[in-house]
């Protein structure tokens, strides 16, 4: 697995408890044991992913991380988030992991969005309503998952895209919609603590990094390099004696012959 996406681990698991130390254990955890199954590592990701997120459920974060609205959220909701935000994953990947119809996550990000702004946090932020009036080109906007929602995550398609730039460059009250979204978004990614704890992250992917260099080597060895097997191999206790009484003797032998 590349180290982005033991990064990301890193990330979601960071998002799901706050705690650093918790945090850490329970991503080494998982992926250890996600690990065992011998997926690709696109499988491993997603695999990691969701079980971190039941394993969140089952143990919440502790009650410090509960003072910032983030944490207030639901585990799913809060990884929802931060695989939007953070990961840049699309709808398709993180359907996947949720076990969800693709379809069901405009509405679902619309609704966190919404919910960590103006329920959770309270931030004074323009409430992101459509044009007041469509004009005949003017693609509709739905109040659950608007078309604005969906240009900025990078999820229209090819043709819609197109369309798109083309009405915003004609279309203001459409522009305006368009920003007061971007500013939403803006703001929500700014309530993602994740973000804030670089450090944090690098440190716990090293660690992860490690977890999944050993585990590779110890259950598919055929990944393992010559250096590395020789370096395990003189990592031995027993191995580092036998070679402390091999140089013994050999020096002892040498002396005696000369």
């Amino acid at each position: 697995m590349d180290i982005d996406s033991i990064r990301s681990i890193s990330r979601i698991s960071r998002s799901l408890w706050g705690d650093y130390d918790k945090s850490l254990v329970m991503g080494s955890d998982t992926l250890s044991s996600v690990g065992l199954l011998k997926l690709d590592d696109d499988q491993t990701l997603e695999r990691v992913s969701k079980a971190l997120i039941e394993r969140a459920e089952r143990n919440p974060p502790r009650l410090l991380a509960l003072q910032h609205p983030f944490f207030r959220l639901a585990p799913i909701e809060r990884f929802l988030l931060t695989a939007l935000h953070i990961e840049h994953w699309s709808y398709a990947r993180i359907s996947r992991i949720l076990g969800v119809e693709a379809r069901m996550i405009a509405p679902w990000a619309w609704a966190i969005r919404m919910k960590l702004c103006f329920q959770e946090s309270k931030e004074l932020v323009d409430y992101p309503r459509g044009p007041t009036s469509l004009g005949p080109a003017c693609p509709n906007y739905d109040i659950s998952e608007p078309w604005t929602q969906r240009l900025l995550d990078d999820e229209s398609g090819k043709r819609e895209r197109m369309f798109l730039q083309g009405h915003l460059m004609a279309c203001a009250p459409c522009r305006k919609s368009l920003e007061i979204s971007r500013k939403l978004i803006f703001k929500v990614e700014s309530l993602i603590p994740v973000k804030e704890a670089a450090e944090d992250t690098e440190s716990a992917t090293q660690a992860l990094a490690q977890i999944w260099e050993d585990g590779e080597s110890s259950y598919r060895p055929i990944k393992t390099t010559f250096a590395q097997s020789l370096n395990r191999f003189f990592n031995q206790t027993r191995v580092q004696y036998a070679t402390l009484i091999l140089i013994a003797v050999t020096f002892a032998l040498i002396k005696k012959l000369f």
